[in-house]
């Protein structure tokens, strides 16, 4: 009787929050802020004061009846659900870290059972999902993050290839908090990675990644991947790209130059905000030179293409490249590096900083 009372009472707290979410976005009211605020003091109320043997269960009671027909009310029980997590003392956590997981793994399915084409919602709630987990993972050690993460990775190998999205959109962030730690275990990520990179190439396959919104989708996969991947290198201190690593993602990742996959305003943005910075970013975390001079002469048999797009795109890698010299090298090294940019500037006509 008492469960039922827990649950009510959460539904409804869920419920007038959105409400009040949706009205103060049409109008300004002191009435409204007041509720806001004394709907926002329940919601803590809730999360710090019930014991978790008593909220895990009611909450995710709670979310398997939201999910079906009151998906717009996620956001407020997660929130709840994430204050809850961060108030839990490590014991706590170990204690209820399997009951947590178990719904992780389905509250992470959404994109998957519950998406129906709308990416914006889908986003939001995946949002708020990936929040709650990661205020765990923070709390967690790398002996108990570890279990997670492979658990984890095995399930974005199964099931919906949606999952796929979900998982690196989690590594992306996951990959930004937990910085060098992180790096410990994308060892995991290269193949994949790699993988992923080549099925979502359209000049190297015509088979759709995605059943629905494929050229969407594969956009969104396509900058999870390379933002990951540049968190990865940013914050490698271990010399993770080792000549095996390096060359399974050299040539994928080269190869996304040619890639028009969205059209060429999608390839364009995705060129300068996600690769470009990513090859950068790799050329620094090669471990030898050698490997950096395979990377630096495929980049110039890329300027060489057909396609004038690519020879475009292989300048900015180029460009990229060259700003790394500078960051890393000497004064000769520097002085001469600007004489090569402003040669390429004087053949453009214009600046180059107009392409970035």
């Amino acid at each position: 009787m008492r469960r039922r009372s827990y649950i009510f009472l959460f539904l409804q707290v869920c419920s007038l929050t959105r409400l009040v979410e949706s009205s103060s976005s049409s109008s300004s009211s002191s009435a409204g802020a007041q509720l806001s605020s004394r709907l926002s003091s329940l919601r803590a109320t809730l999360a710090t004061k019930m014991p978790p043997r008593v909220l895990l269960p009611t909450l995710t009671k709670c979310y398997s009846s939201m999910v079906l027909d009151r998906q717009g009310q996620l956001g407020a029980l997660l929130s709840i659900l994430q204050e809850h997590i961060g108030h839990m003392e490590r014991e706590q956590l170990s204690h209820h870290q399997s009951e947590l997981t178990s719904f992780f793994l389905s509250a992470l399915d959404f994109r998957a059972q519950h998406c129906q084409g709308d990416l914006q919602r889908t986003s939001e709630v995946e949002g708020h999902v990936i929040d709650c987990l990661l205020a765990m993972v923070l709390k967690l050690s790398e002996v108990t993050f570890r279990p997670l993460f492979f658990k984890l990775l095995d399930w974005s190998k199964t099931g919906s290839k949606e999952r796929l999205l979900t998982f690196f959109r989690l590594s992306d962030v996951l990959a930004e908090k937990l910085k060098s730690l992180f790096v410990l275990f994308a060892g995991n990520l290269v193949k994949p990675i790699a993988d992923l990179l080549t099925l979502s190439n359209c000049s190297q396959t015509s088979e759709p990644l995605f059943a629905s919104l494929s050229s969407q989708k594969v956009c969104l996969l396509l900058h999870f991947l390379l933002d990951c991947l540049y968190k990865i290198c940013l914050y490698d201190t271990q010399r993770f790209l080792s000549r095996e690593r390096a060359d399974t993602l050299l040539q994928p990742l080269l190869d996304q130059m040619e890639n028009s996959v969205g059209g060429q305003e999608a390839s364009r943005l995705r060129l300068t905000q996600n690769l470009v910075p990513c090859l950068g970013q790799f050329s620094v975390a090669l471990a030898d030179d050698s490997l950096w001079k395979t990377l630096n002469y495929q980049i110039l048999l890329k300027t060489r293409h057909t396609l004038p797009e690519v020879r475009f795109s292989s300048l900015l890698v180029l460009m990229e490249l060259a700003s790394k010299l500078k960051e890393n090298y000497c004064e000769e090294v520097e002085q001469q590096v600007q004489k090569v940019i402003q040669e390429m500037e004087n053949i453009l006509g214009e600046p180059m900083l107009s392409y970035f």
